[in-house]
C-alpha cells in the first residue's frame, strides 16, 4: 500500500513540473468544472430521489441572466375551484381555494375572500398536501379554504378573488450555495356561477325552497297518554343539503288536542359534501278529552337537483289514545309550566314572607327597646337620686386575629355566616362601646354616634350579605370569600 501512494506522489510531481506553464489556465478550467459538477450532482440527486423533471419542494437553480419573475411565476399559483358552474337557487356548491407549489415556499395569508348573496358553511380543509400533475409538472397542493355555498336567489353569483403571499427560495449557477428569497403573490381571478331559478312547474303548495335530498320520520313518546297530561311529537328531517334552511312542516292536529311551541335542534356532518345531517322538531301537546285520535302523516317537500324535480315525502300516521286523567296527587305538571317556569314562582311569595317576618321581628324588637328606654327615662325623672344611670354592658375583649383564623377554616356555610356576624358585632361593640347585641340596634347606635359613613356602610353591607346567604338555598363560594375579605379589612380599620 505504501508503494502505491509513493507511485502516485512521484507521478503527480512529474505532472506538475511538465505542465507548470499551463497550470494557471488549467486551474481556472478546473474551478469552472467544479461549479458545474456540483450543480449537475444536485440535479442528478433530485432526479434520482423524486423521478420527475420538475421536483417537489426543491430549491430552483437559475442562471445569472434569468429573471426570477419569468422562471418562478408558474412554480406557485392559487386556483379557485367550484364543483359546478351552473346550479339552481338553493343548491349547495363546493368551493375550494387551492395553493399549488412545486418549489420551496413559505406561504402566508393574503387577501381573504368575502362571500355575499349566499349562505356559507365552513368545511374542514385537508390536513396534509396532496400531489397533482399539471402540464407534466408535479405540484404539492394545499386547500387553504373550503366552503359550501348556497345561492339565495337566481342570477349570477360571483365567487370573489383571493391571494396568498409567498417567499420562494432559489439559488444561481454562479453561487449555488447562496440561497435567495423571491416574494411572489399568488392570486386567483373571480369566478361567476350561473344560478338558475327553480322551475314553477309542479311546485308543491307550501314549498319552502329547500334543495337537496331528504327524508322524514315522526313519532310520539307513547300511544297511551292520560288526558290533560303532556307528551311530545318528534319530527326528524334527515338528508344532505342546506340543513339550516329546513323549516318545521305543518302538522294537522286532531280535535281535542292542544299543542305548544316547538323546540328544534340541528346536527350536521361537515366532512362530506353536500353537508349532511338532520333537524329535529320536538312539539309538546296534550289531549283535552278522553278518546282516540290519529295524527295524520306529516308531509315535507324539496327539490332534487339531480332528478330535477320536486319530491314530497310523508311520515307515518300516529294513532294515540287519551285515557282517564290521573288522580290529582299523581298528575304531572303540563308543559306550559316548563315553558313559563311557573313551578318556580313560589319562590317570590316565599321570599316576601321571609322579608316580612324579618321586618316584623325587627320592628317588634325596636318597639321593645323604645319602651324600655321610655321606662328608664321615666324612672330617672321619678327617682333622680335613688335610681342610678345604667352603664352599658361592654363586650369582653377578644382576639380578633384568632377569631378570623377560626372563621376561615369553618366548613359549613351556615355556621360560617353566623360566626361572621358574631365577629362583626363583637368588633363594633368593642370599638364604639355599644350596648346593643343585635345588628339593627348596633347600626342604629352607630348612626346616633355619627360614625364614619363609609365604615357604617361597610358594616351594614357585611350584615346584609350574611343574612342573604343564610336564607339562600344555594350559596356561592364567592360570597364566603367576599365576606371574609370585607370582614378582615373592617376589623383592621377598626384597630381592635
Amino acid at each position: 500500500m505504501c508503494g502505491v501512494f509513493y507511485s502516485i506522489a512521484v507521478s503527480w510531481r512529474g505532472f506538475t513540473i511538465y505542465y507548470q506553464p499551463f497550470l494557471p489556465n488549467l486551474l481556472h478550467t478546473m474551478h469552472l468544472f467544479n461549479r458545474y459538477t456540483v450543480c449537475c450532482l444536485l440535479l442528478f440527486l433530485n432526479i434520482c430521489l423524486y423521478g420527475q423533471e420538475n421536483t417537489l419542494y426543491t430549491t430552483p437553480v437559475l442562471k445569472p441572466t434569468d429573471r426570477p419573475a419569468d422562471k418562478l411565476g408558474k412554480a406557485v399559483f392559487l386556483r379557485l375551484v367550484a364543483s359546478k358552474n351552473t346550479v339552481y337557487a338553493g343548491e349547495p356548491i363546493l368551493v375550494e381555494y387551492k395553493l399549488y407549489m412545486s418549489v420551496l415556499d413559505d406561504p402566508s395569508p393574503g387577501k381573504e375572500p368575502s362571500f355575499s348573496g349566499c349562505s356559507v358553511v365552513e368545511m374542514p380543509s385537508q390536513t396534509s398536501p396532496v400531489t397533482e400533475t399539471i402540464n407534466n409538472r408535479l405540484y404539492n397542493v394545499i386547500t387553504v379554504r373550503k366552503v359550501q355555498l348556497t345561492p339565495l336567489q337566481d342570477g349570477p353569483l360571483v365567487l370573489p378573488d383571493a391571494s396568498i403571499n409567498n417567499i420562494i427560495q432559489y439559488t444561481t449557477t454562479d453561487s449555488p450555495f447562496v440561497v435567495r428569497d423571491y416574494p411572489l403573490t399568488a392570486a386567483c381571478q373571480p369566478l361567476t356561477i350561473n344560478v338558475k331559478p327553480l322551475p314553477e312547474k309542479d311546485k308543491p303548495a307550501g314549498f319552502s325552497g329547500l334543495v337537496g335530498s331528504f327524508g322524514i320520520t315522526a313519532k310520539i313518546d307513547t300511544n297511551a297518554v292520560p288526558a290533560n297530561d303532556n307528551t311530545h311529537l318528534t319530527i326528524v328531517i334527515k338528508g344532505a343539503g342546506n340543513i339550516s334552511a329546513i323549516n318545521m312542516p305543518a302538522v294537522q292536529w286532531p280535535a281535542n288536542t292542544e299543542h305548544f311551541d316547538a323546540i328544534d335542534t340541528q346536527h350536521s356532518n361537515r366532512d362530506t359534501f353536500p353537508v349532511s345531517g338532520d333537524k329535529i322538531f320536538n312539539i309538546p301537546f296534550i289531549g283535552t278529552k278522553q278518546g282516540t285520535a290519529i295524527i295524520p302523516p306529516v308531509s315535507f317537500s324539496y327539490f332534487d337537483p339531480v332528478a330535477e324535480k320536486y319530491i314530497t315525502v310523508h311520515s307515518d300516521s300516529l294513532p294515540i289514545r287519551f285515557t282517564g286523567p290521573l288522580p290529582k296527587a299523581e298528575q304531572k305538571e303540563i308543559i306550559t309550566e316548563d315553558i313559563t317556569n311557573r313551578k318556580y314562582l313560589w319562590i317570590v311569595p316565599a321570599i316576601a314572607l321571609v322579608v316580612a317576618f324579618v321586618l316584623i321581628i325587627t320592628g317588634k324588637n325596636q318597639r321593645k327597646e323604645k319602651r324600655r328606654r321610655e321606662q328608664e327615662k321615666l324612672k330617672e325623672q321619678m327617682h333622680p337620686v335613688i335610681v342610678l344611670q345604667p352603664t352599658p354592658v361592654k363586650a369582653p375583649a377578644i382576639n380578633f386575629t384568632t377569631a378570623l383564623q377560626t372563621l376561615a377554616i369553618t366548613n359549613e356555610d351556615r355556621v360560617f355566616f353566623i360566626k361572621a356576624k358574631e365577629v362583626l358585632t363583637a368588633a363594633l361593640q368593642q370599638k364604639f362601646n355599644l350596648a346593643s347585641l343585635q345588628e339593627t340596634g348596633i347600626l342604629a347606635e352607630m348612626q346616633t354616634q355619627n360614625t364614619d359613613a363609609v365604615l357604617y356602610e361597610n358594616a351594614r353591607h357585611i350584615y346584609k350579605i350574611c343574612n342573604l346567604c343564610l336564607y339562600s338555598p344555594v350559596i356561592d363560594e364567592g360570597q364566603r370569600v367576599l365576606v371574609m375579605e370585607a370582614l378582615g379589612a373592617l376589623v383592621m380599620q377598626l384597630g381592635v
